[in-house]
């Protein structure tokens, strides 16, 4: 099937759209635009003199994604950048209607060509997976974030759970799965590798080979944000991208000898500068500088001073030298004006050898020179979540994939033989970890590192030596109340969240990773007497009390996808209810004690479930898509939400039929932070910043009204909201301290 599309030229002032080949021209010089750049300019461009609304822009630019407002906020203030830079700076291109939209003020002509374009409902599709590609890489390597807030937005995929910051305000920060930084906080990193070795040994008794990696130690201790991390020639420093321990600061480059001294800062510009390397000599430094309109990679000496700019259109990849010194591989996603693919840039020519060349719409990123200088390893991005590692000839050729795993992969590295490559990758097990492959491919070994946030990495030249990225949150459960000053009721140094108090409201069960991984725990009401519920090899979450406050149903992950459980409140033997091999999570009991509500993809898509609690057959009750529910109040209705950051509310019978949203709350469900009471429906309202506002929907009026406001963000990838039955205590788990750090692992 094909369909027809106008090749539409729109000139304006003196730039040229050109719908076609989706390209920004001024006075024939292409200007770089992201693709949803583009896209905002096109809908502003189509309707040049009129007001464009900001709901328009976000479903259309944004459509089947939530985002918040501050994605629009900044995609056209880097708009207005890149048009002021490229010559518009003393005419008004786009016009802020408060508390409405945009409007484009030039004149615009609209020019067709004499033959349209026939386009491939193939080539369509592609082009959206690209984008999405593109984003997805856009996001991991180089986001805006408040200062103020938490905010990440989080997608479950597979029964994973899938963390990535939302795109705000400057300052920017460069990280991979970057969560927003409060303040800065000293964070010193000791892992208890012998006593984690006895729950990792059992948890991974059937992989096979697992390899213990020895003496964990922080690599600095420093404060704040510690990324991309890379030994120098002899092995005795590193060089890294750090935030200087300032909140919301940006990271420039330090260098820092191994096991003393304190950092040298190299850099010190106003951008966020990520990924850097050193040359093969040890004498010089290149690293990837990320501006508003442009991405530049840098190459100045390694104990700092003038810089030189080898490329001025660079992607937001990473580099890698040439082991002779004279060329650096670089990642091209097409954002400029060379096609997608893995580049060879010549130091002295500047010239540049296409290496790859992946089918639409397929993008390659992350290259690493093996020692040998022969090949280069690289991931190709299948989707956003769907990556794989290849190995591709130094001097061009067909790349040779190694792993067929269908997760998503982050950082490689070569060891010194040039045989064996690492790589994190969440393959198998639902969280990152380290891996190492055979260079000719095979069944890759798990190295672990008892790291459960485990991104780039870093190979030391004698091989000995892992360094990599660890993230590190500490996530409470605190009481807030109008009026009321908020309190902790759930504290500990790790990840505490997913509350709900019990029926009579005298008790709250939570999910808690402060043994090392996530179990089930019971407290009272005022957090005291905290005792652990569960104690598996899976990785267990969302607790929900029974009607009758006996039993607490639960899912738990699996190398296999995710189950329900039953387990009693005072302890015992938990009673798997699904086994699937498939995604079965987010249960939730109906109102008489029967059944359970759960979300699956056993049908090939997202939908809810019902099984009885006593065990049985299983019946889909959605068709629509489905992610997290409550049963109604009134016993015949289940609330859900359709996803995990889009707002919107539904309801659908429990025995399955119509599936309607419920107009009132079209507000609510956003972020997981909502709830079902007896009388209505407790949620977070939608915001940019602080203050976030707390809503209550009341069944019998219909009406909604503002509860009280908090400055803290809600968690917004684990359920974050619960009120007592009572309705007078409101428990809200929220990020109070998050870090990432350097960690040094030796290998036996």
């Amino acid at each position: 099937m094909k369909s027809k599309q106008k090749n539409e030229l729109y000139e304006f002032s003196s730039f040229k759209l050109d719908v076609k080949k989706r390209r920004l021209l001024c006075e024939d010089k292409i200007i770089s635009l992201t693709p949803k750049e583009f896209e905002v300019l096109f809908l502003l461009v189509e309707n040049a003199g009129q007001v464009v609304e900001k709901d328009e822009l976000l479903e259309t630019v944004w459509k089947d994604t939530y985002v918040e407002e501050g994605t629009l906020t900044r995609n056209i203030s880097w708009l207005r950048k890149k048009l002021a830079a490229s010559g518009a700076n003393d005419l008004p291109i786009i016009e802020t209607v408060p508390k409405r939209g945009y409007r484009f003020l030039p004149e615009v002509v609209v020019k067709l060509s004499e033959s349209a374009a026939l386009v491939s409902k193939d080539e369509i599709v592609h082009h959206i997976q690209f984008e999405e590609i593109v984003q997805q890489i856009q996001i991991e390597e180089s986001i805006e974030i408040l200062p103020s807030s938490d905010d990440t937005e989080i997608s479950f995929v597979d029964g994973k759970i899938l963390e990535t910051p939302k795109i705000k305000a400057l300052p920017a920060a460069p990280l991979r799965r970057q969560i927003s930084i409060f303040w800065a906080v000293p964070v010193l990193l000791i892992f208890a590798a012998i006593a984690l070795s006895a729950y990792y040994g059992y948890f991974f008794q059937n992989q096979s080979n697992v390899i213990l990696a020895a003496k964990i130690v922080p690599f600095s201790g420093l404060p704040g944000r510690e990324d991309s991390p890379a030994f120098s020639p002899d092995g005795n420093q590193m060089v890294f991208s750090w935030d200087g321990g300032m909140e919301s600061g940006n990271s420039n480059i330090y260098v820092k000898v191994i096991g003393a001294g304190d950092p040298l800062r190299l850099t010190n510009y106003a951008a966020n500068e990520i990924n850097p390397v050193f040359s093969p000599d040890g004498k010089s430094i290149a690293f990837v500088r990320l501006l508003p309109t442009h991405n530049e990679i840098i190459l100045m000496s390694a104990l700092g001073g003038n810089e030189q700019i080898i490329y001025d259109q660079a992607s937001y990849g990473s580099v890698s030298f040439a082991p002779d010194g004279k060329s650096l591989a670089v990642a091209e996603l097409g954002a400029s004006r060379e096609p997608t693919g893995i580049y060879l840039i010549n130091l002295q020519s500047k010239a540049r050898i296409r290496l790859t060349a992946p089918a639409a719409p397929f993008v390659d990123h992350t290259p690493r020179f093996s020692p040998d200088g022969k090949n280069l390893a690289f991931i190709r991005y299948f989707s956003p979540f769907h990556r794989e590692l290849f190995v591709v000839s130094a001097v061009g050729g067909e790349p040779r994939q190694i792993t067929s795993d269908d997760v998503r992969i982050y950082g490689i590295g070569w060891s010194p033989d040039n045989q064996k490559l690492f790589f994190t990758s969440y393959r198998n097990i639902n969280r990152l970890n380290l891996w190492q492959v055979s260079a000719s491919g095979g069944e890759p070994q798990l190295i672990e590192t008892g790291s459960r946030g485990l991104e780039d990495l870093a190979i030391s030249p004698n091989g000995r030596t892992i360094a990599f990225v660890e993230e590190k949150s500490d996530e409470n459960i605190w009481q807030i109340a109008p009026e009321a000053v908020p309190r902790p009721v759930i504290r500990s140094t790790h990840a505490d969240h997913s509350e709900q108090f019990s029926p009579d409201g005298s008790q709250i069960t939570f999910a808690s990773d402060r043994t090392g991984k996530d179990e089930i725990w019971i407290a009272d009401a005022d957090g005291k007497n905290q005792r652990q519920l569960t104690n598996s090899a899976a990785q267990s979450g969302s607790p929900r009390f029974s009607p009758d406050g006996k039993f607490v149903v639960y899912d738990a992950q699996t190398a296999d996808g995710s189950d329900v459980y039953i387990i009693p409140v005072n302890g015992g033997e938990a009673r798997r209810l699904t086994e699937t091999g498939k995604v079965n999570s987010l249960p939730a009991w109906s109102i008489d004690g029967k059944w359970i509500f759960f979300r699956s993809n056993r049908s090939g898509s997202h939908q809810i479930w019902k099984t009885p609690a006593s065990g049985g057959e299983a019946v889909q009750i959605t068709q629509q898509g489905a992610f997290e529910m409550f049963a109604a109040p009134d016993g015949r209705k289940i609330i859900y939400t359709k996803d995990s950051e889009k707002a919107g509310l539904w309801q659908v019978d429990t025995n399955g039929g119509g599936e309607e949203l419920i107009p009132e709350l079209a507000e609510a469900g956003g972020w997981r932070s909502w709830t079902v009471a007896s009388n209505g429906v407790y949620y977070t309202g939608l915001a940019v910043q602080p203050p976030f506002r707390i809503k209550f929907f009341d069944f019998a009026t219909r009406q909604t009204k503002e509860i009280m406001t908090t400055e803290k963000s809600p968690l917004t990838y684990f359920s974050n909201l619960a009120v007592s039955p009572d309705g007078k205590k409101i428990l809200y788990a929220r990020r109070d301290q998050s870090a990432s750090s350097i960690m040094l692992a030796e290998l036996n």
